[in-house]
């Protein structure tokens, strides 16, 4: 485990002249504005938030949620909630980081409507900090990240899925699944998942990607950024099982966490 702590790698040290404009100019929290002191490169969040800030941070708690969807229950270790029961649920497992709320909602909007793509660093390395003490990973041999349709790309310029898997791989180092991002493409253009109201979300994916056979007989270990109702993921697990993977989980960033079932499809 050790090892394992050790590869978490942090950014490579400025070069000296920059190193002296920083005494200057030290840098900031993110969260707080707090002026990070000097020997904050050694710490985890180095150099993007204060230890306290990284703490308050709403890590999901991998013990009371639902093992195939992410979603927050009573009980500890559910391998399935009754949401799970009762829908079509195509992804193997699911684990999210951060619960989608307050600052980590603003960070991720700002990442993908705003153009804030220095975001992206401190994102993949949140991600990589929840595998401290966890082989969770060790089930998976490749990694894809949740593609955009070619309109939604150009029109955004990047995809915020690859640059959070860039950087969760690049903090993980060895213990990362294979990065391939060729696998799997989105062959039709939807309307924005954000657009809709909750129930047409279920639907708005459906023939959405198609994949390469290469996915035959591989763990996939999809990523994406947000998840609420899970439509987008459940969509591209599905075609990769179809392809011949053989099997299919889910890692996010943060996740919605719906109170009831209530809270998902509202009447108005």
């Amino acid at each position: 485990m050790k090892e394992f702590v050790k590869s978490l790698r942090h950014p490579s040290p400025l070069p000296r002249c920059f190193q002296w404009l920083r005494q200057l100019l030290p840098p900031l929290c993110w969260q707080c504005k707090k002026v990070l002191g000097g020997r904050t490169f050694l710490e985890p969040s180095s150099p993007f938030l204060c230890s306290n800030c990284l703490l308050e941070l709403p890590w999901t708690d991998q013990d009371y949620h639902c093992r195939q969807c992410g979603k927050h229950t009573a009980e500890p270790n559910r391998l399935r909630c009754q949401e799970c029961i009762e829908d079509i649920w195509e992804l193997d497992e699911t684990r999210s980081v951060l619960a989608y709320d307050d600052i980590v909602r603003h960070w991720i909007l700002q990442l993908k409507f705003y153009g804030k793509e220095h975001l992206s660093p401190l994102l993949g390395r949140l991600l990589a900090l929840s595998f401290q003490n966890s082989n969770w990973l060790e089930k998976y041999d490749i990694l894809i990240p949740i593609p955009l349709h070619s309109s939604r790309l150009r029109k955004r310029g990047f995809n915020q899925s690859l640059l959070l898997a860039y950087y969760f791989k690049k903090n993980l180092g060895k213990f990362a699944p294979e990065l391939q991002t060729h696998w799997l493409r989105r062959i039709r253009a939807t309307r924005p998942q954000t657009e809709l109201p909750l129930a047409e979300r279920l639907v708005n994916m459906d023939d959405a990607f198609e994949t390469s056979l290469e996915v035959q007989n591989h763990q996939i270990l999809l990523l994406d950024d947000v998840m609420t109702t899970g439509s987008t993921l459940n969509a591209a697990a599905r075609c990769l099982k179809e392809a011949g993977a053989s099997s299919v989980g889910a890692l996010v960033l943060g996740r919605k966490m719906w109170d009831s079932f209530e809270d998902r499809f509202p009447d108005t």
